[in-house]
């Protein structure tokens, strides 16, 4: 099977790239698929690892206005260059994770050849007051599939399925584990993260746990990490901002805590690979995402922006290592159902059926 993807970025840091890599490789190696991917942005070249089986194309363009005119002449560009590619490519299906403009032309462009829609930002971000245009365009593609059956509720859609991310299951024990006294989070620098949140939480406990300290990882520049630090008490010396890294999980095999606070989340690959590293988590309790995750007991959910019980759910765990510890080897045992196999199976049923029903 010839599978084409289509992106914003394979290398960018986050859990999306992530993802698709993991995708594309598997389908590759494991199923022999011909895949081709489109990205917006620059890409690292690794096309040769897969001995041909991998064909990577930059659109090199985009549009950085409201003016009408350049979108109108980036929709053109954009429908003749993924026209050709594809043609090119001579794909059977194509999985987009695009949004915004180029989310309205695909269904256009080589209308034979079946197309799904992969959303990862959460319903409660999509659905807004244009939704009933958007809604015709979602209809437009074979399937959309969405990472858990919460979001699925919010779409009414006939053509909708979920299938959620997975990781890969770690072979190594709790006791394998050098855990150090470090609480953890991380991601992109958007105001969604809300890492104030945790900065205003930590300054409230910080003093009682000289032994401890706060982690945070934020993709973006030095520079613009500086509105953080501003937030951070005088004396709290043990609350500690970094650039994104590339190995965030061999972070959290050293750490001992994840601290969630996103408005919003329709699936967090960072739980899976908490739950991996045995690493007890705690979360804002968004729409769905976490509370499809930390159900029966696994991680500790709180109510949206409630700081005061965010800092006393991270007092409370800090102090009862044995709590965090047997909540670590239950959660561990959830990770088996996001197995790479197990959610991969899922994806090749979709292509198959969609490409019988053609």
């Amino acid at each position: 099977m010839r599978v084409v993807y289509l992106l914003n970025s394979l290398n960018a840091l986050g859990g999306i790239s992530t993802i698709t890599n993991k995708k594309i490789e598997w389908l590759i190696i494991n199923q022999g698929y011909d895949v081709c991917v489109i990205v917006k942005w620059h890409y690292s070249p690794y096309e040769e690892r897969f001995n041909g089986k991998l064909k990577i194309y930059s659109l090199e363009k985009s549009y950085h206005s409201i003016n009408s005119l350049e979108k109108i002449q980036y929709s053109y560009y954009f429908f003749k260059r993924v026209r050709k590619i594809i043609s090119d490519f001579n794909a059977d299906i194509c999985i987009s994770l695009l949004s915004s403009i180029d989310f309205f032309i695909l269904p256009f462009v080589r209308i034979s050849i079946p197309k799904i829609l992969e959303i990862h930002a959460s319903a409660t971000i999509i659905i807004q007051r244009s939704f009933f245009i958007k809604r015709f365009f979602y209809m437009l593609y074979s399937n959309v599939v969405v990472l858990n059956d919460l979001e699925k509720t919010k779409y009414n859609l006939k053509n909708i399925q979920v299938i959620p991310n997975f990781v890969s299951m770690s072979q190594y024990r709790f006791d394998d584990l050098n855990k150090k006294n470090i609480i953890i989070s991380g991601g992109r620098n958007d105001k969604l993260k809300q890492y104030d949140h945790q900065i205003l939480a930590w300054n409230k406990i910080y003093d009682k746990f000289d032994d401890w300290e706060y982690h945070i990882y934020i993709n973006d520049e030095n520079e613009k990490l500086k509105e953080y630090y501003s937030l951070i008490e005088k004396n709290c010396f043990n609350l500690k901002i970094f650039p994104a890294v590339n190995n965030f999980p061999d972070k959290l095999k050293e750490s001992s805590i994840l601290v969630l606070t996103s408005k919003s989340e329709s699936f967090s690959i960072m739980i899976l690979e908490a739950f991996n590293s045995y690493n007890a988590v705690i979360s804002y309790q968004t729409f769905s995402g976490p509370i499809n995750l930390l159900d029966n007991n696994l991680g500790i959910l709180i109510k949206m922006n409630d700081v005061d019980n965010l800092a006393s759910s991270i007092l409370n765990l800090i102090k009862n290592e044995k709590i965090r510890r047997n909540m670590t080897l239950k959660a561990k045992e959830k990770v088996k159902e996001y197995s790479t196999e197990l959610i991969m199976k899922q994806w090749l049923i979709l292509f198959n059926k969609i490409i019988n029903s053609k």
